[in-house]
């Protein structure tokens, strides 16, 4: 009797004496996993970000490396200028319960959007709808820390539902009614369940979701509509929203960087780190140099630090703007006094 190719197994033989080359249980394995290389073969992309995502997970699990630390998009660090937490926030994550959902969301949307938009316009749609998520979430709330792909894919989801409902897509009508369908009611039960702040959800950045769904809208209508024409107009369409995050970006920073780094200061210092409060108050006030009270501090910080000519010069400048300040005055004479000894 002829046996499975595979396991081994016995194979029954047809009425024309033919028999397979597999039994049914190892066909079923060899399909699935030919079905599973096809997908991915057909959504590289969303494959590579998952990947990526879930290196990055594993990697904030490992003691010592920190990548949370220096990725999470946290308002006063990314304010004062370490701009790079908008982007590296879309790949990190809490814990296995937000990865397995935001890759489970990611998988579904990412390979819808391959397949209408094309690989690399989906790359960017992640990219610049993650990049809008987390500027509104810390435009909302500066003091915020906002991480994972959630903003990207409610930007991929928008993307999509512009670009389904108003562009020019190679699909039928009774396809484009089932995605809007799919991906209105993603949207809205999502949104739903972030309002609803209640259990696993209370945590949930709405503001992060809706800065990446927005831009996704914004990004869906023109890559919909130039999908026929030459690949020139959707490259525009990207840099045109690269420069809208860029400026809005530049215009957060400029009303919320100075507060952010005075709040970076305010923490060095109450944990005794004089030198990286001197740090941020350095770059405070080279922009704010009439500021008072943020130069005092400098000093004080300075001299903690036995940075006793930098401390002078920052008092000094306090009695520039203010002839009377008691507290110059006195931080002076306790320097001189602690130079004094030195010169004899």
């Amino acid at each position: 009797m002829p046996s499975c190719f595979k396991c081994g197994a016995p194979l029954v033989v047809n009425e024309e004496g033919v028999a397979p080359v597999l039994c049914d249980r190892c066909a079923g394995v060899a399909t699935g996993r030919a079905r599973r290389s096809l997908a991915l073969s057909g959504s590289p992309v969303t494959a590579a970000l998952m990947a990526i995502c879930i290196v990055a997970f594993v990697l904030e699990l490992i003691p010592g490396l920190h990548i949370r630390y220096w990725g999470v998009n946290w308002g006063p660090l990314t304010l004062s200028g370490e701009y790079w937490r908008l982007f590296t926030a879309g790949f990190l994550h809490g814990d296995i319960v937000h990865i397995a959902l935001n890759m489970w969301c990611l998988w579904s949307v990412g390979r819808l959007s391959e397949k209408l938009f094309g690989h690399w316009q989906t790359l960017f749609i992640f990219i610049l709808t993650g990049i809008g998520g987390s500027l509104l979430s810390i435009a909302w709330d500066q003091n915020r820390s906002e991480l994972g792909a959630s903003g990207a894919i409610f930007g991929i989801v928008g993307a999509v539902m512009a670009g389904v409902k108003f562009g020019d897509l190679k699909i039928s009508h009774g396809e484009k009614r089932a995605i809007l369908s799919s991906v209105i009611s993603f949207a809205v039960l999502n949104f739903a369940l972030g309002a609803s702040n209640v259990g696993m959800f209370a945590n949930v950045d709405n503001m992060c979701h809706l800065g990446g769904f927005v831009t996704g809208l914004l990004l869906g209508l023109p890559l919909g509509a130039f999908h026929r024409k030459h690949a020139a107009l959707q490259v525009a369409t990207m840099v045109i929203t690269a420069g809208v995050l860029f400026a809005a970006g530049r215009e957060l920073v400029q009303t919320h960087g100075g507060e952010a780094e005075r709040s970076l200061a305010r923490m060095a210092g109450e944990q005794g780190a004089y030198d990286t409060q001197a740090e941020y108050l350095e770059k405070y006030t080279r922009d704010n140099p009439g500021d008072e009270q943020a130069l005092l501090e400098l000093g004080n910080a300075y001299a903690q630090i036995g940075e006793n000519e930098k401390a002078t010069k920052a008092f000094q400048h306090v009695l520039a703007l203010n002839p009377n300040s008691s507290e110059a005055k006195e931080a002076l004479q306790e320097l001189h006094a602690q130079a004094a000894p030195q010169q004899k």
